[in-house]
This record gives structure tokens, sequence and C-alpha cells, in this order.
């Protein structure tokens, strides 16, 4: 047997397989490097997320101690003795005994509309 055609058939194999390698690796490496980028973008959104979750419970902090910081203010005034708006009840009560009829505080009859520019026209 002769051993030419034996290392012909070799040398066609390997380079066969290495320019199927080659024609595979350029198309897998393009496709990698766009996987690349998409996971370095996506890191950055998260990151960038995780920057304003935090920046948000900060301002969520500082809100919730300015509300306390204001009920403690309106409980130290409503403490001091500081008088309360008297009711529409106790004013018409008040004119009542004055005896100025004119000043007597009277209900709405009607209810209040919200949304007055939505009404049907009466005349449609």
């Amino acid at each position: 047997m002769e051993t030419l055609p034996i290392l012909a058939l070799a040398s066609t194999a390997v380079g066969g397989a290495l320019v199927g390698a080659a024609a595979c690796y350029w198309p897998l490496q393009r496709a990698i490097a766009q996987l690349r980028e998409r996971l370095e973008r996506s890191e950055q959104a998260r990151n960038g997320a995780v920057e304003r979750s935090a920046q948000a419970r900060e301002q969520i902090s500082q809100l919730n101690r300015a509300i306390t910081e204001l009920r403690r203010a309106h409980s130290t005034q409503s403490t001091r003795g500081t008088p309360a708006a008297p009711s529409p009840q106790q004013l018409a009560e008040a004119a009542l005994a004055a005896g100025d009829e004119k000043t007597i505080i009277l209900p709405r009859r009607e209810v209040p509309q919200a949304f007055a520019d939505t009404q049907i026209l009466a005349g449609s």
C-alpha cells in the first residue's frame, strides 16, 4: 500500500477541518461580541436601576422625616391651646343668640357637581 493516497486524504481532511473551523469562527465571534455588548448594556441598566432605587429610598426617608416633624409641630400647636375653628352649627347658634337672623347658615340643598361642564344642556 502506498502512503501517498493516505497522506493526500489526511491532508485534505485536515484542510477541510481548518476551512470549516474558519468559516464557523467568524460568524460565531460576531454573535459572541453582540451578546457581550447586550450583557454590558443590561448590567449598566441594572446598575442605574439600583442607583435610582437607592435614591428613591433616600427621598422616601427624607419625606417620612419631614412628615413626622410636621406632625410633631402640629401636635405641639394643638396642645398649646389654640382654639379650634367653630363648626357651622356653633356659628348658627351664636348668630341666633345674638338676634341677627340674616347671618344664619343654612345647609346647601343641591348636591355640588364636580364636573358641571359635562352636564347635558337643558335646551337640547
